[in-house]
């Protein structure tokens, strides 16, 4: 069941599988039961990834003679091991692998998330903090994965979760990719599945003066055919699911976390950014402050520069 490894490039790949980001923290530990129940509702296997970071030159005021690298990395090892045992009662143990890998664990869960299916974190690991916003790790991971990421809250701050999943969705590139993870976790939990879309209506006194007024009906009729397509596709396909949706006004970071409150999952889209860049900043908005477990569809980047330089602004989509 157990494997170790040194350098994370030379991981096996196994891209059903579902990886989860541990360090012995109670938040890692709860994330690492919610990944057992991801694995469990694909079929998939699970792994947990513990990455060893040891400082160079070592920990001052160790004992002479004292190998402190190897003793703490087998308390890991052993943590790890123990975590494992501990998720029989979710999974066969036949289906839970550990790997304990030197390096940071931003670079170690990054590059174990091209081979996966999904990786879950934590949203708060070794150093937790209070309220919504994300730990270190987590944000640098969310940021820059190759698959999707599943951000896990232990506990909603508002004592509450709801049953559902609902999917933010500005229409653009990517919108059907995103939609149909969406209606995939929706189907996986056999619950109902809300598609949330929000858009900002521009007037004279938006902060750059436009050449002319905006009809807001006409401009709400734009923005619901943005999502109708989508929904109706989804419809079609799939008959039995039970699909909203929802269109709001506003800036989309605020709206998507109020509306994803009602919800037990909140689905968007990670749009790529070039040059290494933080993501955007609805992403961000609602990866920090949403207070429920969030999933980021990474999406591929795409050149927009040719199709919208003549095009007239309509509204401040999200």
């Amino acid at each position: 069941m157990n494997t170790s490894a040194s350098d994370p490039t030379e991981l096996d790949l196994d891209r059903t599988a579902v990886i989860v980001g541990v360090d012995g923290s109670e938040a890692a530990d709860d994330a690492a039961r919610a990944a057992a129940v991801e694995a469990v509702a694909r079929h998939a296997p699970l792994t947990l990834v513990r990455a060893f970071d040891w400082p160079v030159g070592g920990v001052d005021g160790l004992p002479a003679g004292v190998d402190g690298r190897t003793i703490a990395r087998r308390s890991a090892a052993r943590e790890l091991a123990q975590l494992a045992a501990a998720l029989a009662d979710r999974l066969p143990t036949a289906d839970v692998r550990t790997e304990l890998v030197d390096g940071a664990p931003v670079d170690v869960l990054c590059a174990r998330s091209a081979g996966a299916a999904l990786l879950v974190v934590g949203a708060h690991g070794q150093t937790w903090t209070t309220g919504t916003a994300l730990g270190s790790v987590a944000s640098a991971v969310a940021s820059s994965s190759g698959c999707p990421v599943l951000l896990h809250r232990s506990v909603t701050p508002l004592g509450v979760r709801g049953t559902g999943v609902t999917v933010g969705l500005d229409g653009g590139p990517g919108s059907r990719q995103v939609l149909t993870a969406a209606a995939a976790e929706a189907q996986r939990r056999g619950v109902p599945l809300t598609v949330v879309h929000t858009w900002r209506q521009l007037t004279e006194d938006a902060a750059r003066p436009l050449r002319w007024l905006l009809d807001p009906e006409t401009t709400a009729a734009s923005e619901t055919a943005v999502v109708e397509e989508l929904a109706t596709e989804l419809r079609l396909a799939d008959p039995e699911l039970r699909l909203d949706t929802v269109l709001l006004t506003g800036r989309a970071g605020p709206a998507l976390v109020e509306a994803g409150d009602a919800a037990a999952l909140l689905v968007i889209g990670r749009p790529a950014t070039p040059g290494g860049q933080g993501p955007r900043a609805t992403t961000h908005e609602v990866s920090s402050r949403s207070r429920v477990p969030v999933l980021l569809v990474p999406l591929p980047a795409v050149d927009r520069t040719d199709a919208v330089a003549d095009q007239p602004v309509l509204a401040d989509r999200v």
